[in-house]
Formats: C-alpha cells, sequence, structure tokens
C-alpha cells in the first residue's frame, strides 16, 4: 500500500484530502514578518483566505519560502516506517524548488528503507492543476493500481492539466519580475488584463493581453470551450484570490454552456496567491495535451 502526499500549493481543501485519503505538506511564509502557515486542518478557507488578502490590498509584504528537505523527510519517514511507500505530487518544478527538495528526501529515504519505494512526481502545474492530478492518483490507487503504475500515469498525462488565468493588477507580476516596470504602469493606466497560460515546461506563459476585466473572463471561458476534453467526465476548478462573484460568474457561464461533472471554487494558495496578488483567478482543467498546442496557438 502506498500513502499519496502533496504540497499545499495543489489547493485541496480539507474535505477533499480526507475524502481521497491525500495528506499534505504545507508550505509557510511571513505576512509582514509575522509566521503564517499556508494549510492548516479546521481552518475556516474563505474567511481566512479573505482575511489574507485584505491584508496584501493593505499593503503587507508577503516572504514565501520552500519546503525544506527535512521536512519533507520527516513527512515520508512517518509513513515509511508503517511500511507504507509514498507517491509525493509536487508543484511544478518551474515555479518551485519543492521538486528538487523532495528528490533530496526521497534519496535519503531509499537509504533508511531500502525496502520501501517512493516516488517523486513533478506535476509541471499548480494549484488545483496540481490537485486534481493528486485526486486522479488516488482514483487509481483505489482501482489497484501499483505506485509505479500510478506515477507513470500522472508523467503521461500531467500535460493534459490545462490551466489559464487572469490577474487584476500587474504590480504583483512586476515585484515577482515576470513583466518590467513599464509594462505594469502602462498595463494598469491603460486597464490591460494579461491572461495567462501553463506552457509546456510547467511555466506560466503570457499569451494573450485584453483591455477590461469582463473581457478577460470571458476570454478564460472562451479558453475552456476550446481546449476542455470530455468536461462532463472531469472535474474543473477555479481557484481565485477573493474575487468571489468572479469566480460565480466564470462557474455561471461553465454550467451554462458546457458543464462538467464536477465543479470546485476555494480560494487561491496564499504562497502561490502572493506573486499573482488579490483579484487573480485561475480555471483549471483536463484538456488537450499543451505540450501539442503552442501559446500562440492558444489565442482566441
Amino acid at each position: 500500500m502506498y500513502k499519496i502526499i502533496t504540497d499545499s500549493a495543489s489547493n485541496l481543501t480539507e474535505d477533499i484530502l480526507n475524502k481521497y485519503d491525500i495528506d499534505m505538506l504545507s508550505y509557510r511564509c511571513m505576512i509582514d514578518n509575522e509566521p503564517y502557515v499556508c494549510y492548516e486542518p479546521g481552518r475556516d478557507d474563505k474567511k481566512d483566505g479573505k482575511a489574507f488578502y485584505d491584508k496584501i490590498r493593505r499593503g503587507a509584504k508577503v516572504l514565501t519560502s520552500l519546503i525544506s528537505p527535512h521536512e519533507i523527510m520527516t513527512k515520508f519517514s512517518a509513513y515509511m516506517k508503517q511500511g507504507f511507500d509514498v507517491l509525493f505530487v509536487t508543484i511544478s518544478s518551474k515555479l518551485s524548488g519543492t521538486y528538487q527538495s523532495a528528490l533530496i528526501a526521497a534519496e535519503e529515504m531509499s537509504e533508511q528503507f531500502p525496502e520501501r519505494k517512493c516516488i517523486v512526481v513533478d506535476s509541471l502545474s499548480a494549484s488545483l492543476g496540481e490537485g486534481f492530478l493528486a485526486i486522479k492518483a488516488s482514483k487509481l490507487r483505489a482501482l489497484g493500481q501499483s505506485i509505479h503504475e500510478t506515477a507513470g500515469w500522472i508523467l503521461a498525462n500531467r500535460l493534459k492539466m490545462r490551466h489559464i488565468f487572469t490577474v487584476d493588477d500587474l504590480k504583483y507580476l512586476k515585484e515577482g519580475g515576470r513583466i518590467s516596470s513599464a509594462v505594469s504602469m502602462i498595463g494598469n493606466v491603460l486597464n490591460i488584463k494579461p491572461v495567462l497560460a501553463a506552457g509546456r515546461e510547467g511555466t506560466i506563459e503570457l499569451f494573450r493581453t485584453i483591455r477590461g476585466r469582463k473581457k478577460a473572463l470571458d476570454a478564460i471561458v472562451d479558453d475552456y470551450l476550446k481546449f476542455a476534453a470530455s468536461p462532463e467526465n472531469e472535474m474543473v476548478g477555479i481557484a481565485h484570490c477573493d474575487c468571489p462573484e468572479d469566480a460565480d460568474y466564470i462557474a455561471s457561464r461553465i454550467k451554462s454552456i458546457r458543464p462538467p461533472k464536477e465543479l470546485i471554487k476555494c480560494y487561491y494558495d496564499r504562497c502561490s496567491g502572493a506573486h499573482v496578488g488579490p483579484g487573480a483567478l485561475c480555471l483549471f482543467f483536463k484538456g488537450y495535451d499543451r505540450s501539442m498546442v503552442s501559446i500562440k496557438d492558444m489565442a482566441i
């Protein structure tokens, strides 16, 4: 038997973790020099999410950090001592160093527990894109798939997880080094909203700029209609940085035009959300392989 673990960037809520028997390793950050744990059992996600993004709106400075190899080893060893193998699904290695930390931890575990298996899988995704892969791993485990078969399925299908999102204020992308100060200033003055997507390598790429928030939200829905594969049989997710009305708008449009089997809405993971800022919103769905479609081809 094997245990499935993911990190809190996956955006899986406590009820989902319990339902699919998935464990969580949480990121930590500092908000104005005060420590903050991104995921804690029993926390009200909506209330806490709003409070977190309101602090950022008021100018709070957030410093994020990796999950250390030691923390990962502690989690792995706790299960391996009980006789479990471990499958760890991580955020994209292009967005965080957690994957590399986990590889270090897994190597140490292979020496301590040579009879056990410890597999780390780079999701090449973030937020619910990563989370949905962990959920699929749980379903495959329930069907009797081995840890190697499950890890192989994720590696073969991870680029089918599509992410498309927009942000409300370009300054957060500027602070993260993704756009220049000049572009940020001009974009905000002209009310330009970028529409971004997960690329082939697990990076976030800009593929279109649109003037106006409403048009950016509609572009997200258009992308879903263009690239979703059999959503009636799949989960679709919306993660947002405290813009629930916009999330409701996206959900309503999707349900009325091409309803998925299940739709999940949640507040965006705090550490990831700090880099895109309040008002960011992302749609996640299984679709056509993004390695087969260039970013330029995605423009609608």
